[in-house]
């Protein structure tokens, strides 16, 4: 019963991804400055999530040496994924540009859920209430992160059914972390202490290629506001 219970609570830590999305589509019109804003806002996230709670959690259940190989790995599976579609700069429509981008997004994010529902399931089987409220923890920043996922979807001129559809999938893979975390308690360290870097990894990768040249491309000073809001709410969350 109790595995039941931490199975619904990380899903439902997932589900709440989709939250994000439709904030995003709330929002009628997206200006230049919103633009940068948000996507600044998402590059602090991700960079705040992979330096202050990924890399630190990585380096504490493994060592360092398999720390910077998930890392490497991490950034070298997208560098492999951004070389096998056109990139970004080299696509002439605005809403093919953001449609990649969320793209991506959504990727980085869904590969960061992984480790964080494998985290739910671990604490849960160390106490029942430790792993409740690193559920609710987990739920409180995917919030955030759907909005991440959703505003460039938004622009990419797509359906906004198809746009919470595609921010709640990105969560859920916080319910197959969650179900492995408690399946597997007897994984190797290692090997989640690899995962959590390789995320990081990615995750680094995808602000630094594409969400950091954009934000500035539109509007700078809006940009920098959100990269520091979102590295600061990554620190509060962490």
């Amino acid at each position: 019963m109790i595995t039941i219970h931490i199975l619904i609570y990380g899903l439902i830590a997932g589900v709440v991804t989709g939250a994000g999305a439709i904030i995003s589509i709330a929002i009628t019109k997206i200006t230049d400055k919103i633009l940068s804003l948000s996507l600044g806002f998402a590059s602090g996230v991700m960079i705040g999530i992979s330096t202050l709670s990924l890399i630190p959690s990585s380096l504490k259940i493994g060592n360092t040496y398999i720390c910077i190989a998930g890392f490497v790995a991490g950034a070298a599976f997208l560098l492999l994924v951004d070389v096998t579609i056109p990139h970004i700069h080299k696509i002439d429509a605005d809403c093919d540009k953001y449609l990649k981008m969320g793209y991506f997004i959504a990727f980085g994010i869904a590969l960061h859920n992984l480790p964080e529902g494998i985290a739910i399931g671990a604490t849960s089987e160390v106490s029942h209430q430790m792993g409740v409220m690193t559920a609710i923890t987990i739920g409180i920043h995917n919030i955030a992160e759907g909005l991440c996922v959703a505003m460039p979807l938004c622009l990419g001129n797509i359906r906004k059914s198809r746009v919470v559809m595609i921010t709640t999938l990105t969560g859920l893979s916080t319910l197959l972390g969650t179900w492995l975390g408690i399946i597997f308690g007897l994984v190797s360290p290692l090997l989640i202490a690899f995962f959590l870097a390789f995320a990081a990894g990615a995750m680094i990768y995808i602000s630094s290629d594409e969400l950091i040249p954009r934000s500035h491309s539109s509007h700078s000073e809006f940009a920098n506001v959100g990269i520091l809001s979102g590295f600061i709410l990554a620190f509060l969350l962490s």
